[in-house]
């Protein structure tokens, strides 16, 4: 055998060793790789509007499955109060928008090709979420807040890709995926004051009606 034979049959074993040893790596990390941890239990989470203000939940063909839009029963829906439907941590305070080309919206703008406008995102522990979209201006928290159940987030507008005054809302359990994207896998039908909202498909579900519980604490 020649010298350049044998040096190509060593570096062929050198390649071989290593596809072995990379395999070996990966399957005995997959083997150990721990299940997704579950999710905690679900909040207490209530409407996120003040006590005793009747809303309709709907939603229309195109919307993601699950996202609901508020409009309320009586007087006029912009410009009313948005508050936390439970306790938590803001993880995202602001605006996000987009043009039709893909450019970042002027902050306030409406009518945009997506975005929530101005929106509020909550972490509620345990791997739940809230999402609240399509306020009228810049939230009144910031990244980073902890609020409390009621505490006001912001009002009712029609900012980002909308031109009609609602608040989009969602609510997402973000342990059903094991990457943490928290994208539309993770959204699952709302519950408040402990009743499903009935709102789980974007082309089947009817409008419902609901009366907030998110009532300030009773007195000693």
């Amino acid at each position: 055998m020649s010298a350049r034979a044998a040096y190509r049959l060593a570096v062929l074993g050198v390649i071989a060793v290593c596809v072995v040893v990379s395999y070996t790596v990966v399957r005995h990390r997959l083997a150990n790789k721990p299940p997704p941890e579950p999710p905690g239990p679900r909040p207490a989470f209530q409407l996120p509007f003040p006590c005793g203000e009747s809303w309709t939940l709907t939603t229309y063909a195109g919307h993601d499955d699950f996202d609901i839009d508020f409009f309320a029963r009586s007087g006029n829906t912009g410009g009313r109060t948005v508050l936390a439907s439970a306790a938590g941590t803001v993880t995202w305070a602001g605006w996000s928008a987009t043009l039709g080309d893909g450019k970042p919206a002027p902050p306030g703008s409406s009518g945009t090709r997506g975005g929530l406008g101005y929106g509020v995102i909550i972490d509620h522990g345990g791997g739940w979420f809230t999402e609240y979209g399509h306020l009228a201006a810049e939230p009144r928290v910031r990244t980073g807040d902890a609020v409390g159940l009621g505490q006001p987030l912001g009002a009712v507008g029609h900012t980002g890709s909308t031109t009609v005054d609602h608040l989009h809302y969602e609510q997402l359990n973000d342990r059903l995926d094991a990457n943490r994207t928290r994208g539309n896998g993770d959204k699952v039908e709302a519950v408040f004051d402990g009743v499903p909202s009935g709102i789980t498909s974007d082309d089947t579900s009817k409008d419902q009606v609901r009366t907030s519980r998110n009532c300030p604490p009773a007195g000693p």
